[in-house]
């Protein structure tokens, strides 16, 4: 994964690839930044809209910052993606949140392991608790919540994918075996995978980034949270019950 030099509306960019140099689109829309200076700007761009540069190699840049996060936004994928914040989506927002999300799903190579994490607070920081639903290609499918104690959303969104990781290494899933882990945590994405600064959480995003880079098969995707789809709305209610307490894996 890394970086390309591309065109957008007749200026010169760069957009985040995956390990193919293709763009790594997520709702129709991909990381792209106009600098490749550390703690530059990334937005997010109509995939439609930016032109690769068919001879750009793929560049490993220092780190940017959500254009969201510098504004004091928060630093939410779902800015800008067309599909509203939850709670306050309209019902064509919600539909095509949905939608994007079945198109992931559907597009995803056979044989794929898919894991979905959610993370919950009461309070932020207040109570908190992480969950996880993985679904293995043999059909194995494992439930897992976890009681975090006092924590903030971000450190239960977090947890969660290091908790998806911890059931793939129960389940012997080779390290270059085909892994989505879907999140509905823009934050967690972005600073996992779209090259965000990390202000805060710094020790569990720097072990997270490190478990991630020697698990070469695994995808981190976002998803628009509370719009139907099953595994999400599932591994909502493991966060829950994490917030109220309870740690638990169970395997079928």
């Amino acid at each position: 994964m890394g970086w390309r030099r591309a065109e957008f509306k007749g200026k010169k960019v760069w957009i985040e690839v995956d390990a193919k140099g293709e763009p790594k689109a997520t709702g129709g829309r991909v990381p792209m930044r106009y600098s490749d200076k550390s703690g530059s700007k990334i937005y997010g761009a109509g995939v439609r809209n930016v032109a690769l540069d068919p001879t750009a190699p793929i560049e490993q840049l220092d780190e940017g910052v959500s254009a969201d996060a510098a504004k004091g936004g928060g630093g939410r994928q779902g800015r800008g993606s067309g599909f509203g914040s939850a709670g306050t989506r309209t019902q064509k927002q919600a539909a095509a949140a949905a939608a994007a999300a079945r198109e992931l799903l559907d597009g995803l190579p056979e044989g794929t392991h898919i894991a979905y994490t959610d993370g919950a607070c009461r309070g932020n920081p207040g109570p908190a608790g992480s969950g996880v639903v993985l679904e293995l290609a043999d059909g194995r499918t494992a439930e897992a919540s976890r009681s975090l104690g006092r924590a903030t959303n971000n450190v239960g969104e977090l947890t969660a994918i290091g908790v998806a990781l911890d059931l793939l290494d129960e389940a012997d899933v080779p390290a270059d075996a085909p892994v989505a882990v879907l999140t509905d945590s823009g934050y967690s994405h972005g600073v996992l995978v779209r090259g965000w600064k990390a202000k805060a959480n710094t020790e569990l995003i720097l072990g997270l980034r490190g478990r991630l880079k020697q698990r070469p098969g695994v995808t981190l995707h976002w998803v628009a949270g509370h719009v139907g789809v099953p595994g999400n709305e599932r591994a909502d209610a493991l966060a829950n019950r994490g917030v109220d307490g309870v740690s638990n894996v169970s395997w079928s």
